[in-house]
């Protein structure tokens, strides 16, 4: 899968990467570089892996506390205690470092502390846990003992995605409203919102892609956000090969693809009609899937989950909606799985590697030297730390 680099000090080997594997021709201060990856500058010899340390969950799980709906979101304290968001079941579920049920926080409702819709939260520096109810257009509070402590109102109810600031701020984004883009005559929305402490408006930038059709805009820029300890917001495009890095004051610091070995065009743009009864027809637009989640680890290198490759209908088997959540009538044959991978990167852009992944994966984050990953359709959490190889210690801390 990758190509060998021998002979060379690691700095020069860095140098090669950037001057071979890289397309940074408009590199000025007005106009960030483009950063056109094709190999990756470890190659064969990946110098960190991932140790499976425990799973949360899962189709078979016996424990209704631990019988997930949907994990949509991952955080870690500092005491080693992980809060999965279980947005079918409008709750979030403490986890002891052991694996055992804590506590659950949250339920189905519009009263303080109760969710409509949660699809993704956040810890902050004050140990509270920030929840963003999509659908009730609130941030909640959280103590980590699951007491209630505010919420402030939004002013819309979409950007399904959320990340605290160390500057109390909030960044947010993730999707657009599809009723938002039926004006032609408006340019695409921002792709990220920074919000103060009380939820007010400081600040919008990152241009979204115009494909020149409503539905398509409104999948096709979806994305998923994370932020380092700096500040600096990244994101990573579902469906385009697209990865990004803004600074604090919304800044773009460089655009990055990867080798990928299928299409990024959009096969069908979709349809949106509606006739004079009112009546809207709306029929999905039809393209690859490119990514699932974004973590940054403490040596400000970017972990991209990344689909190594398109899965077949055998693969997929028929989904069906059960009790809200997605389940399958008839069950995927997967006799290998090479589906997916995660893709690293340093700080400026550059592809460092590709790590191949033997589970699904719908999302990604790291705390310290733990990545977690998760499975929607199988309502499962993979906890994994993060090994230096050489060591056999923690990569980092």
């Amino acid at each position: 899968m990758f190509a060998k680099m021998r002979g060379f000090p690691l700095i020069i080997a860095l140098v090669l990467a950037i001057a071979i594997s890289a397309d940074s021709q408009n590199n000025s201060l007005n106009n960030p570089p483009n950063i056109h990856n094709i190999k990756g500058v470890w190659g064969e010899k990946i110098p960190v892996k991932l140790e499976l340390v425990k799973t949360i969950g899962g189709l078979n799980e016996v424990d209704p506390n631990l019988a997930f709906g949907a994990p949509y979101d991952v955080v870690r304290d500092a005491s080693g205690y992980v809060y999965v968001l279980d947005t079918l079941n409008s709750r979030i579920q403490k986890i002891s470092p052991e694996g055992r049920f804590v506590l659950s926080i949250g339920r189905q409702g519009q009263g303080p502390g109760e969710f409509q819709r949660i699809f993704s939260f956040d810890i902050d520096d004050d140990n509270q846990l920030c929840v963003l109810d999509v659908l009730g257009m609130r941030i909640h509070f959280f103590s980590l003992d699951g007491s209630f402590r505010r919420s402030i109102k939004l002013s819309e109810r979409v950007n399904v995605q959320i990340r605290r600031l160390k500057s109390r701020s909030f960044v947010k984004g993730s999707s657009f409203f599809l009723g938002k883009l039926m004006d032609k005559r408006e340019k695409l929305p921002k792709l990220l919102e920074i919000l103060d402490s009380d939820g007010r408006l400081k600040a919008a930038f990152g241009e979204a892609t115009d494909f020149k059709a409503a539905v398509a805009n409104s999948v096709a820029n979806i994305f998923q956000l994370e932020t380092d300890e700096h500040d600096n917001i990244y994101v990573s495009f579902c469906y385009q090969n697209r990865i990004e890095k803004y600074s604090p004051d919304g800044k773009l610091l460089w655009r990055a693809d990867r080798p990928l070995a299928y299409s990024t065009k959009i096969i069908d743009k979709g349809s949106y009609e509606a006739d004079s009864r009112g009546n809207v027809g709306i029929k999905g637009p039809r393209m690859n899937t490119v990514s699932r989640g974004i973590g940054i680890d403490s040596e400000d290198r970017i972990w991209v989950n990344t689909w190594n490759r398109q899965m077949t209908s055998e693969e997929i088997g028929a989904p069906a909606s059960v009790r809200g959540a997605i389940r399958r009538t008839v069950e995927p044959i997967i006799l290998k799985m090479d589906i997916h991978r995660i893709d690293v990167f340093n700080k400026d852009g550059v592809l460092l590697g590709m790590i191949p992944m033997d589970c699904a994966v719908h999302g990604l984050r790291i705390f310290g030297d733990n990545l977690f990953v998760w499975e929607r359709n199988d309502a499962i959490v993979y906890q994994f730390k993060i090994v230096d190889r050489k060591t056999e210690e923690p990569a980092f801390r």
